[in-house]
C-alpha cells in the first residue's frame, strides 16, 4: 500500500468514527417528547424506557401524541370495521374491495378520500373482470375439476 493510499484509508478511518459520534451524539440529545423515527426498528416513536410509544404509522402515532383520536369506519359484510389510519383503509380496500361500504360513514372521510376509494374500488372491480375474462377466454375455468364423462 503506498503513502497515498494509506493516508486516503485513514481519512475515511477518520470520517467515519466522526459521523458515528455525530450519530450517537444526536441519540443522546435528541429530545424524546417529540416524535422520531428509528430506522433501525422501522418505527416512529416518542418518549423514553415505559413510556415510549411506537408505532410504523406516523398518523397513529400523532393522534396518541396529541391525544386526539381519528376513526375510519366502514361496513364490509355487514360488520362495522374501525380503521385509525386511511392507510389501513387503503389496505383494506385491496383485499375487501367487493363488500366493503362507506355508506353510512361518509362523515369520517374527506371529499379527496371518498373520491380515491371509489376510484380504486372500481379499478380492482375492472382488473378482476379482465382477468377472469382472459381465465374463460384461455378455457381455464374449472381446469380443477375432474370431468364428468
Amino acid at each position: 500500500m503506498t503513502g497515498r493510499e494509506e493516508s486516503r484509508n485513514e481519512r475515511y478511518r477518520q470520517i467515519d468514527k466522526a459521523c458515528t459520534w455525530m450519530e450517537r451524539w444526536e441519540e443522546k440529545n435528541r429530545d424524546h417528547r417529540f416524535p422520531n423515527y428509528d430506522a433501525k426498528k422501522n418505527v416512529w416513536y416518542y418518549g423514553e424506557g415505559a413510556g415510549r410509544q411506537e408505532d410504523v404509522y406516523l398518523d397513529r402515532l400523532l393522534q396518541k401524541f396529541a391525544g386526539y383520536e381519528m376513526r375510519f369506519r366502514y361496513n364490509w359484510q355487514g360488520e362495522i370495521v374501525t380503521r385509525k389510519v386511511f392507510a389501513e383503509v387503503l389496505e383494506d380496500m385491496v383485499t375487501r374491495y367487493k363488500g366493503l361500504s362507506i355508506e353510512g360513514f361518509e362523515d369520517d372521510y374527506n371529499s379527496q378520500q371518498r373520491k380515491w376509494l371509489g376510484l380504486i374500488r372500481e379499478k380492482l372491480v375492472e382488473l378482476k373482470s379482465k382477468r377472469v375474462s382472459l381465465y374463460m377466454d384461455a378455457g381455464l375455468m374449472g381446469m380443477g375439476k375432474q370431468s364428468e364423462e
